[in-house]
């Protein structure tokens, strides 16, 4: 068999000019964004005012267009978008800096009429933040005059852009000089100040935060912050600048005064244990809370802090943290209270999972025999975790969360996850090997046998299934 050859730029100049234009020219007719590269790339042949000129042509088709756009054409309609972008970065871009930067902020005023067009599309929201990205960098090649006049430039656009605008204007302030942050920042608190609603003036006021770090201004940074509204200001971050600024009072007393998040959250574990709404940023706080205490000498009221965090949330980050701080061997008695109260936590699959990943696993295999507990296979991002683990050292306890991941595959007859089941299945049959015959009846379940028979008994018409078992 021949050898595959490598798709390199080396490779393909060995085709020679004439055999790799007839490559070009097949392609170009069948790709129509493709084939708008070329000619770009073609125009470009005689300077970047010839490439402009066919991308104003195509911007002007997108302001005027009005008609929906449903998904067998969008994948066509992003390849053209992006074809229009390259042809502006990568013709017109490293000739002319000022021509690029005025077709860029022309290509992402189309930003709003584009999304009000199309149903909702990662790949365009890509092509617009590369845009907004794109402008930073021949932002600094422009003459001082000409970058000096863009804050003011962008700022009359800005609401045409929509949700794109704070990265448009974040990709300028990264690299603009102490006069244009001035001037930005003038500029953006105008716009704070004009928009009523403290929702619509959050990303502008976020921007002036990132002029005032640039400026190494902490106080009007946190300035900033304070004028907020509650649900979105964030005590943790500003209490965490000012203890790594050695501020540790004001710290304590920004953390202090951090609400719990409105928000309802839960995670796979919450939902495995019926927690509706718990504050997931209580162990972030918790952390960030016993550091500042300790900056402040107060050491056994952070230690006291970190044990009861731990307590609700079962968190081992919070554990070690505890841990590294103690006295020697004074951890081992610790870590036997720690694991005794997972083992009685009424969040047992959140317990579950603390055990097995801690590792302890001899405690995570208790918490699975209880006979108390019965494992829900709905769970099954926390149940495969743990039997995953489990495995090895402690066949029983994962050849009961297998399990109870079979069946509720095929009791639910979910036949997306079938594959998953016979998966499951085949590990079940080699734990069985490794098991003592007798350990599942003392836990009053089927052998392994047994189990498997009950199974075909109560589920063999479900051939789908069983046929991935045969595979």
């Amino acid at each position: 068999m021949a050898a595959k050859s490598k798709f390199t730029a080396a490779t393909l100049a060995e085709l020679g000019p004439a055999k790799l234009a007839e490559l070009i020219v097949e392609e170009a007719q069948a790709n129509p964004a493709f084939r708008k590269r070329v000619i770009a790339a073609l125009a470009g042949t005689q300077g970047p005012e010839a490439v402009a000129k066919l991308v104003e042509r195509r911007l002007a088709a997108l302001e005027k267009a009005r008609s929906f756009i449903d998904w067998p054409r969008i994948k066509e309609f992003e390849k053209d978008l992006a074809a229009t972008l390259a042809s502006i970065t990568d013709e017109i871009g490293p000739a002319s800096a000022p021509l690029a930067i005025d077709l860029l902020l022309r290509f992402l005023a189309t930003a709003g009429g584009v999304f009000a067009r199309t149903l909702s599309s990662g790949r365009l929201e890509d092509l617009y933040g590369a845009a907004a990205a794109a402008l930073g960098p021949l932002a600094v090649r422009l003459e001082p005059a000409d970058r000096a006049g863009l804050p003011d430039r962008v700022m009359t656009f800005v609401d045409w852009a929509g949700d794109v605008a704070p990265g448009i204007i974040a990709s300028l302030l990264e690299r603009a000089s102490a006069h244009d942050l001035d001037r930005w920042d003038r500029l953006l608190a105008d716009k704070v100040v004009a928009l009523k609603s403290a929702y619509a003036a959050h990303s502008y006021r976020e921007l002036r935060q990132t002029i005032a770090l640039q400026r190494g201004d902490l106080d009007g940074w946190v300035a900033l912050e304070s004028q907020k509204p509650g649900q979105l200001r964030d005590g943790l971050a500003v209490a965490e600048r000012l203890l790594d600024a050695g501020r540790a009072e004001e710290a304590l007393a920004w953390l202090d005064i951090e609400e719990p998040s409105r928000l309802a959250y839960a995670d796979a574990l919450d939902l495995a244990d019926g927690v509706t709404k718990r504050d997931f940023r209580l162990p972030a706080r918790s952390a960030l809370k016993a550091r500042i205490l300790e900056a402040l000498g107060r050491g056994q009221e952070a230690q006291d802090l970190r044990w009861a965090t731990f307590e609700v949330t079962l968190n081992p980050d919070i554990l070690r943290a505890y841990l590294t701080r103690l006295d020697d061997f004074a951890e081992f008695e610790v870590l036997d209270r720690a694991f005794s109260h997972a083992l009685a936590a009424k969040t047992r699959y959140r317990a579950l999972y603390f055990l097995s990943e801690w590792p302890r696993l001899d405690y995570a295999a208790r918490l699975v025999l209880d006979f108390g507990l019965v494992w829900d296979g709905r769970h099954y991002q926390v149940l495969q975790s743990v039997a995953d683990r489990l495995q090895e050292e402690q066949p029983l306890a994962a050849t009961l969360l297998y399990r109870a991941l079979v069946e509720e595959i095929l009791t639910k007859g979910k036949s997306a996850a079938y594959g998953h089941g016979a998966a499951y299945l085949a590990r079940l049959d080699d734990l069985a090997t490794r098991l003592d015959p007798a350990a599942l009846a003392k836990l009053g379940r089927l052998s392994h046998a047994d189990w498997q028979a009950y199974l075909r008994q109560q589920h063999g018409r479900k051939a789908s299934f069983w046929a991935h078992v045969a595979k």
